[in-house]
């Protein structure tokens, strides 16, 4: 299997040459990004962190046809439609965007995600505060 760089120049190169956005459109995502160490280069990248926002998606389905594009078998696939705001955030600011269905979908979805997190922040703070008592 490749290492996740490799992986994420294939994934590149697939938007690129149209072979990401017919695999987007095939299973109905709407927005794919890579993040996390990967996204950074950093050499330490054990897998590649994919995030989706999609409609009804297959996640199994989704990460075999992933695996078979990048030749990377450690994908973490993130559905952010049933994401938490701290992980949505991390998955569209200081990411790799590779696909988008729309023009100016991937910068509606950034923004309402830092908003979002932005709002629930002093609740997860108060969590936080109760749970160490």
């Amino acid at each position: 299997m490749a290492p996740p760089a490799q992986g994420l120049a294939r994934l590149r190169a697939a938007a690129a040459d149209g072979r990401l956005d017919a695999l987007c459109q095939r299973h109905g995502v709407h927005l794919l990004t890579v993040f996390g160490s990967a996204a950074r280069d950093e050499p330490s990248a054990r897998d590649l962190d994919i995030a989706v926002l999609a409609g009804a998606v297959d996640p199994v389905l989704l990460v075999n046809d992933l695996i078979e594009l990048t030749g990377v078998g450690a994908i973490d696939l993130a559905l952010l439609a049933h994401a938490g705001p701290v992980l949505r955030e991390r998955a569209l600011v200081g990411c790799v965007p590779l696909f988008e269905s729309g023009s100016g979908r991937y910068a509606a979805a950034q923004l309402a995600a830092i908003a979002e997190r932005i709002e629930t922040d002093p609740g997860r703070r108060l969590d936080l505060e109760l749970l160490s008592r």
